[in-house]
């Protein structure tokens, strides 16, 4: 008794039945072997030529293709504006933030310097000394 691989079975079963899978295309002409048919075709085959069913889907999905192109394109301009805004927005914020750290920083000076004052005033008044005593605190405005 011969076995036969099963491969082998298979591939020989799709080599007979391979030209009755063979799709054709209603709208195109066989090629039977006349001058009509392209002889770039082989016999059995669809020649090439134009669909009007596949023009009208192809313009259909040109046209979508079109319209998705310039949607992005708008939506590409609006998010382009957007971050210029955004970063124009950050820049004057950084700026604002910037200022109000050198005020604060200058504020934070002048107090502690008014504070070095009114140690050394009150240092002088315990010491006797009445100007000192009756002068008034110092005022950390007066140190800007």
């Amino acid at each position: 008794m011969i076995r036969t691989p099963l491969a082998l079975i298979a591939a020989g079963a799709l080599a007979v039945a391979g030209p009755a899978f063979a799709q054709t295309d209603p709208h195109q002409p066989a090629n039977d072997g006349s001058a009509a048919a392209s002889m770039t075709v082989p016999p059995g085959q669809i020649a090439p030529g134009a669909d009007p069913g596949t023009s009208m889907a192809n313009a259909g999905v040109n046209g979508v293709v079109q319209q998705t192109q310039a949607t992005n394109a708008a939506n590409q301009a609006q998010y382009q504006s957007d971050l210029a805004a955004y970063t124009a927005a950050m820049r004057a914020h950084g700026h604002a933030v910037a200022s109000q750290d050198v005020h604060y920083a200058r504020q934070q000076q002048a107090y502690a310097q008014a504070m070095e004052d009114w140690r050394i005033q009150d240092a002088a008044c315990k010491r006797g000394h009445q100007r000192a005593c009756n002068a008034p605190s110092p005022d950390p405005a007066n140190y800007y």
